[in-house]
């Protein structure tokens, strides 16, 4: 492979890799989030906290999902109609360090 593709390869398993670290940065902000807006808002601030995090995670998990591997244009973590936010492509089996 040359250089360049290598060097291109990186770079779009780079943008998985921050896709992927928003999408969990999302998903373990829940509690902590609810639990302040409930100690200063009350219910209806959880509630507004609560919505504008299934937003964030509807929109993360979508932006995972249909990443599409470097190497065979396949999407990364989907295999059909399911998903798999494995480590490695679902079709070629490429892996997220390279």
């Amino acid at each position: 492979m040359e250089t360049s593709e290598a060097k291109n390869m990186e770079e779009q398993l780079a943008v998985i890799r921050r896709k992927r670290l928003i999408l969990w940065s999302v998903f373990i902000s829940y509690l902590p989030a609810v639990t302040v807006a409930l100690i200063m808002g009350g219910d209806k601030g959880a509630t507004v906290v609560a919505v504008l995090w299934l937003i964030a995670a509807g929109a993360a998990g979508v932006g995972v999902s249909f990443s599409r591997c470097p190497r065979c244009g396949q999407f990364f973590h989907m295999r059909g109609v399911t998903t798999s936010w494995g480590r490695h492509c679902q079709h070629c089996n490429l892996g997220l360090k390279g």
